[in-house]
């Protein structure tokens, strides 16, 4: 595996350390026929347009733009993601996912939402950038938005892929596994009822009876969205690829952990791998991998850094495309 990790030169990692251009940002508004997508445009400063632009595609659950959630999560990655590439000279698009603030749905269309809407928005991010003049186009996804980033390179042309902290298993795989670590020792009733559920799903058969607890994870108004999103396994996707691919995780990720990337790199390998050992799924550094000490000190922490090496890992793989 040594040799599959991407080595950052010291001339990127310098010119990342040096980097002063400051970013002119302006609201963009797509237009879907469903409603519009509200967004943020990134552009370094200066009277030459950047060759390259990102589009970074937020993860699970309301997390918007800046990667902040209203579910009371405030680490501001993907702003401070946007900030540091930018300042590298590249363009960063960062938008809010349908349904998502201010990209809001109409309520009756919000029981129908699936995964392949999400494709579907990504797709049109991407085509916007590519009607802006921007001679590549590279989406970076983050989680759940590693495998939006792969689906949408399957629907429309893009000239890399970058995956942050994406699962390497399928939806239902990564979700047993997060519900184990947290209901093995307390509530194995729970634990089975949860698999099951997720074994209908998978089977394209809707539950009716979910318990109260599993209601937000596994109810009624998620289903048909997690019937869709299990039709893809991230690794199937990494196969099919052929655009240049760098995969990055966190060494002290406890949501997706380091093993996914390792799956998704065998799958293509071709791509490039690079672990930040001490990078949590909100790609911030934690020393600890209790989950506790990661929500309150990394997780609702904007003023921290996103991890050192991150940004530049990620340029130097858009300098190479």
């Amino acid at each position: 595996m040594k040799n599959s990790l991407i080595c950052i030169s010291l001339c990127t990692l310098l010119m990342m350390a040096a980097a002063t251009a400051a970013a002119a940002e302006r609201e963009v508004r797509i237009d879907c026929p469903w409603g519009t997508i509200y967004a943020t445009l990134a552009t370094p400063d200066g009277d030459t347009q950047p060759s390259t632009a990102v589009v970074i595609i937020a993860g699970s659950g309301p997390t918007d733009r800046n990667g902040n959630s209203a579910m009371g999560l405030s680490p501001a990655s993907y702003r401070l993601l946007s900030d540091e590439l930018c300042a590298a000279g590249f363009a960063v698009l960062r938008y809010d996912k349908r349904a998502i603030g201010r990209s809001t749905c109409p309520m009756e269309l919000l029981a129908d939402l699936t995964f392949d809407d999400y494709v579907d928005d990504a797709a049109r991010c991407i085509a916007f950038l590519r009607e802006q003049g921007f001679d590549k186009v590279v989406p970076i996804g983050h989680s759940e938005g590693s495998l939006i980033a792969l689906c949408a390179a399957q629907a429309v042309p893009v000239d890399g892929i970058v995956s942050l902290s994406g699962a390497g298993y399928r939806f239902d795989v990564i979700l047993n596994r997060q519900l184990a670590g947290q209901l093995l020792a307390t509530d194995m009733g729970l634990m089975v009822r949860a698999s099951t559920i997720l074994n209908s799903l998978a089977a394209g058969k809707r539950v009716d009876e979910v318990p109260q607890a599993l209601q937000p994870l596994l109810g009624g108004h998620v289903q048909p969205f997690i019937m869709s999103q299990l039709r893809y396994d991230p690794a199937n996707l990494a196969r099919r690829t052929r655009q240049p691919m760098l995969i990055v995780t966190g060494g002290n990720d406890i949501q997706i952990t380091p093993d996914n990337a390792e799956r998704l790199h065998a799958a293509a390998p071709g791509s490039r791998l690079v672990i930040l050992p001490l990078m949590t799924h909100v790609l911030k550094d934690c020393d600890s991998t209790d989950m506790m000490t990661q929500i309150s000190g990394v997780y609702s922490n904007s003023t921290l850094p996103i991890t050192e090496g991150l940004s530049a890992a990620i340029t130097e793989f858009l300098q190479t495309i």
